[in-house]
């Protein structure tokens, strides 16, 4: 019978070889994956600030670059020369619902924004392409508009910073501020086509609950719309129930449609059911508008 141990020996080395192979392998692996999962700190950390507005919705992606003791504007960011607006990939400029930029109407969706900023006046850019790196590829033809705004100051802002401001129903303004300069634009909205048009599904698509129909009512009463349609809204709503809310909305109603007498007497009513719920701020909106009213 032959001996096998030499074999045996060879098998064993062999596996043994295999095994260092795949102990080796898999170190390199798991090297890899922990030099892809290396975090450090970064010079222009993203950023993102989101407004909801009206029907409308704008948000902006960006980054956040330093001055560390830098020159930014005729310095780092020459006068007169496109700038990304910021570090690393273009800002993103999302807007969600009906907007109008520096009253131009323009489409829900995402475009990228650039500048060109000036001593006295800066170009602000709003562009299609969202995957530009810098201002390199970009293109004019590409944009959707531009127009210009003249600078202003700010407290030393030592962060690009980009945020909203004089946030309404209606209306918002951008603000971008770096250094001691800012710079900004306002997106408005039209709310009453598509407030209408909300109004008219959901009393048609739900049960119509005494809030749907105030709502409905306030909303015609707050941007002076039909007031017999409103009328008719809020009495169908102190119908199923009454609250001091819906009662001093009803009352708003008959005032809009020249009811003096129903409007302040329902007010009335309103002020003691606000009374007892002891919401002091609305019980002050009510005294108001019964002071008004009894005054004409």
């Amino acid at each position: 019978m032959p001996d096998c141990l030499p074999l045996r020996s060879k098998i064993i080395k062999y596996m043994q070889k295999l095994r260092i192979l795949g102990i080796t392998l898999l170190t390199l692996v798991v090297m890899q994956a922990q030099a892809q999962e290396l975090e450090l700190p970064q010079p222009s950390p993203w950023a993102q600030v989101s407004q909801k507005y009206g029907l409308s919705q704008v948000t902006v992606t960006y980054s956040r670059p330093a001055m560390k003791g830098r020159k930014i504007f005729g310095g780092l960011v020459p006068y007169g020369e496109m700038w990304r607006t910021g570090a690393n990939k273009a800002i993103e400029l999302k807007l969600e619902g009906d907007n109008r930029i520096n009253g131009q109407q323009i489409e829900p969706g995402a475009y990228s924004l650039f500048t060109i900023p000036g001593q006295t006046e800066w170009t602000i850019i709003i562009n299609k392409n969202t995957e530009l790196w810098g201002t390199g590829g970009y293109k004019q033809e590409e944009d959707v508009m531009r127009f210009t705004v003249k600078p202003g100051t700010c407290a030393s802002t030592e962060s690009f910073t980009i945020g909203f401001a004089n946030v309404k129903e209606k209306s918002l303004t951008v603000e971008l501020s770096w250094e001691t300069t800012k710079v900004s634009f306002d997106i408005t909205t039209e709310i009453v086509e598509q407030g209408k048009a909300n109004i008219d599904a959901a009393i048609q698509a739900a049960e119509n609950t005494m809030g749907l129909y105030n709502d409905a009512a306030e909303f015609y009463l707050d941007n002076n719309l039909d007031a017999k349609i409103a009328l008719e809204w809020a009495k169908k709503s102190v119908a199923q129930r009454e609250r001091y809310w819906n009662l001093y909305t009803l009352a708003r109603a008959y005032a809009a449609n020249g009811m003096k007498k129903e409007a302040v007497e329902t007010a009335e009513r309103s002020l003691t059911l606000s009374n007892e719920a002891k919401n002091t701020g609305f019980s002050q909106t009510i005294e108001k508008s019964l002071t008004e009213w009894k005054g004409k």
